[in-house]
């Protein structure tokens, strides 16, 4: 079976004064190169989801020669570089995860293709039992008809289109944490204290 993973990189990064998060320097590396580095030994294919052919280009360089998907969308938010991913990927599954989360323990991606398999998609539940959409294992033919249903509704959320789906596993926190004892997958750099907290460089 083929599997894909759609990296979501064509934020603005309002809150860090419009930097690219994507660039930004973790290890030694970018975080989009080492979040590539991550899924490349799990998947088949890895896209990356830009918003236009200006940041194309500037992240050419550190994307590993992944085939980048630009939003036909704009100002729409997450779900117009999903709904580009979804179109290209050749996987019947497709992990999807953002670019600001540099710390995916890889055992916890191969755990969620393993139990959205025969379901429509595996989404993680958070403690209070909403859903945390990246992190999610999707079955592209149900789930692509559908996003695009949502945006041409107005419905612009990301859970928008998973909300439609007929079968959707949702995974456990408790079971996640078997694999990744901290929970460190599910941390994503959103300001700068965050930076600060993970000790992480601002130069790209």
């Amino acid at each position: 079976m083929t599997l894909s993973a759609l990296i979501l990189a064509g934020g603005r990064g309002r809150r860090l004064g419009n930097m690219e998060k994507a660039l930004m320097n973790c290890d030694g590396r970018s975080l989009l190169e080492r979040t590539i580095n991550i899924l490349d030994d799990i998947v088949d294919e890895v896209l990356v989801s830009v918003r236009d052919e200006e940041q194309e280009k500037e992240f050419e360089a550190y994307a590993c020669g992944k085939q980048m998907v630009r939003d036909s969308y704009s100002d729409i938010g997450p779900l117009a570089g999903i709904l580009e991913g979804f179109r290209a990927a050749k996987g019947k599954y497709i992990f999807v995860t953002a670019c600001d989360m540099p710390f995916i323990d890889p055992k916890v991606v191969e755990f969620m293709f393993r139990c959205a398999e025969d379901h429509d998609a595996a989404v993680p539940l958070r403690l209070d039992g909403s859903m945390e959409p990246l992190c999610g294992v999707y079955r592209v033919e149900p789930m692509l008809p559908l996003i695009e249903m949502s945006i041409a509704s107005g419905k612009r959320f990301i859970l928008a289109p998973v909300f439609e789906l007929d079968d959707v596993v949702g995974v456990e926190m408790e079971k996640i944490r078997e694999i990744d004892p901290e929970l460190k997958t599910f941390i994503n750099i959103n300001t700068f204290d965050d930076m600060d907290k993970l000790d992480i460089c601002q130069d790209g």
